[in-house]
């Protein structure tokens, strides 16, 4: 029996303690999941590692039937489930990553009671088989992870998240969660219009981490901006995430730090699968690695110690900037948010907001081209359709946002990946969300960059009293004590053991009794007068001194004995 049940009833207590090891509530834990426990509709915002998702986690185990849970990406979807598993929870995944047939068994599984928790991601609806089980399966909630993606003011639009108001009605209009860390008051809105929700318990906690150093630094050229992310790397102790926007400046900043001395993962799209998992798996297990990365590196990685996240471009928008940073300091204890702010960088985000919102005219030129391709649409694929429309920029998304409304709206079916691309319809112009027409929301996103840029240049007001403003949220003390606005920086880092990085325990220390060490990590010397290369390690001292230089010709490393070899720092 389950009806009644609320936080401090003794089957939920014995849950939170017996499946997920915690004792009480954090926050307002306890609120969100009374809501789901009697049945409402909930929308939570609360900030990233503050434990969003135990308030539909939770009620999963103690209420009867299956919780559905839409989730943006496909790649987090087996960390999460295997994660729930390892509770003891029954739960299980239906994507593309799994065969037709592992899919069907899953699902008979659900319909037959046994799951209690089906992840699945929005696209997923757009299936003909799925929408037919769907009626069979016993779904008593539903949960919307990364719900800001539901409306086109949010900083991560999706066209099929907007549809998932539709799609709850077809399940029967069971009760919902909605869950993201950032959300303006447009964005909450709108989650709430388009999911139907009923008389919402509203929850928008406070942006307060105070573990958490929020900075903003202005630099004048690329130089003075990598010199700064090398400070930061050799100061703090522990791991760290620095993000850029563009894949070429990452691989130029990670040319860059290693002729610095400073060694770094990379992780970006054009990594194959193998490599990015290879990078991921490798900062995880690592207490020490930074892993340069964009913005695709981050969402599902569920490491507490994260010391600092720099940013050497600027976001596109403050609510990007929020769910970014707040992937540090995971664990409470002291950690480093710093954006990097150099004025030509605005330029880049300029043209993805350009890229990101396609017009009316281009959308119907997306169609026509398609049309006026026939039978060979078969043969053809995204590359041919950038190519008609004379789009040359990798970085120019508006082809597949127009192909994702087409198919969202079931102007197409199949895919070019899968050569089954067909159309099916006429585009239905009543239909079509008004933005697509107006150009609102591209002004709107220019806006919203436009706030960050703002955000990075006031060095005056409080940065959590900043970001209350902008989403209108509970009112924070004027002055916090954790942002360069409140406080100098660098102090603020040497005073935290938890940051401060100590010596490489193979550099010589120097002493009374002993000479400074005759070479550091980082140095640049040149060997026997014929090539050079940077120290990446220094080992014993004395007459046992070694040092392992990175050959700046083939960028293998080489130990060197200076007292066989003629070393002289450059």
């Amino acid at each position: 029996m389950t009806e009644g049940l609320t936080t401090t009833s003794p089957a939920v207590l014995g849950a939170l303690r017996e499946r997920f090891g915690h004792d009480a509530f954090r926050g307002r834990q306890a609120e969100a999941i009374d809501g789901v426990l009697a049945g409402r509709d909930v929308l939570l915002t609360m900030p990233t590692g503050w434990g969003k998702s135990l308030a539909y986690q939770l009620p999963a185990i103690v209420l009867e039937g299956t919780t559905l849970v839409v989730s943006p990406l496909i790649a987090l979807m087996k960390d999460q489930v295997d994660a729930l598993e390892s509770r003891g929870l029954a739960a299980t995944f239906v994507n593309s990553s799994i065969s037709s047939g592992e899919r069907k068994r899953r699902l008979a599984a659900t319909a037959r009671g046994d799951v209690d928790l089906l992840f699945v991601t929005p696209e997923r609806f757009r299936s003909p088989t799925f929408l037919e089980i769907l009626p069979q399966l016993p779904i008593r909630r539903m949960a919307v992870d990364e719900a800001h993606c539901i409306s086109h003011w949010g900083h991560d639009f999706r066209p099929d998240y907007s549809r998932l108001g539709h799609y709850r009605a077809l399940l029967g209009d069971p009760p919902v969660i909605a869950l993201t860390a950032t959300a303006t008051p447009d964005v909450a809105d709108d989650i709430i219009r388009l999911l139907r929700q009923r008389d919402p318990l509203v929850i928008r906690t406070g942006i307060e981490r105070p573990n958490l150093f929020l900075a903003a630094r202005s630099v004048h050229d690329k130089d003075e901006k990598l010199d700064a992310i090398a400070e930061r790397i050799r100061a703090i102790d522990g791991a760290g995430i620095v993000y850029a926007a563009l894949i070429k400046d990452l691989e130029a900043m990670h040319a860059a730090l290693r002729h610095r001395g400073i060694e770094c993962l990379v992780y970006h799209g054009k990594l194959s699968p193998e490599e990015r998992r290879d990078m991921q798996e490798r900062f995880m297990a690592s207490d020490r690695d930074v892993v340069l990365a964009t913005n695709a590196f981050g969402m599902g990685v569920d490491k507490a110690d994260i010391r600092f996240v720099l940013h050497a471009q600027v976001p596109r928008t403050l609510e990007a900037w929020m769910q970014e940073v707040g992937r540090a300091g995971r664990d409470g204890k002291p950690s480093f948010c710093e954006l990097l702010y150099l004025e030509e960088d605005v330029a880049i985000q300029s043209n993805f907001i350009k890229w990101a919102n396609p017009s009316l005219e281009y959308l119907l030129g997306v169609y026509e081209t398609l049309r006026s391709w026939g039978e060979r649409i078969q043969t053809k694929d995204v590359d041919d359709l950038r190519a008609e429309l004379l789009h040359k920029e990798r970085h120019d998304n508006r082809v597949q946002i127009c192909l994702n409304w087409l198919e969202v709206l079931r102007v197409t079916e199949g895919s070019f990946e899968t050569h089954d691309l067909a159309l099916v319809g006429d585009v239905p112009l009543d239909q079509l969300p008004p933005f697509l027409r107006t150009g609102e929301k591209r002004q709107h996103d220019l806006e919203s960059l436009l706030q960050m840029v703002q955000f990075a240049g006031d060095h005056e007001t409080c940065r959590r009293v900043h970001l209350a403003r902008h989403f209108a949220i509970e009112s924070v003390e004027p002055s916090c004590g954790a942002c360069d606005a409140c406080t100098p920086t660098d102090p603020w880092i040497a005073e935290r053991a938890a940051l401060r990085r100590p010596p490489a325990k193979s550099d010589p220390v120097a002493g009374p009794d002993r000479a400074p060490a005759p070479f550091q990590r980082g140095d640049w010397v040149r060997i026997d007068d014929r090539h050079m290369g940077c120290v990446v390690k220094v080992e014993g001292e004395g007459k046992r001194l070694r040092i392992v230089v990175e050959d700046a010709r083939d960028l293998r490393q080489r130990t060197v004995d200076p007292r066989r070899r003629r070393v002289e720092k450059l």
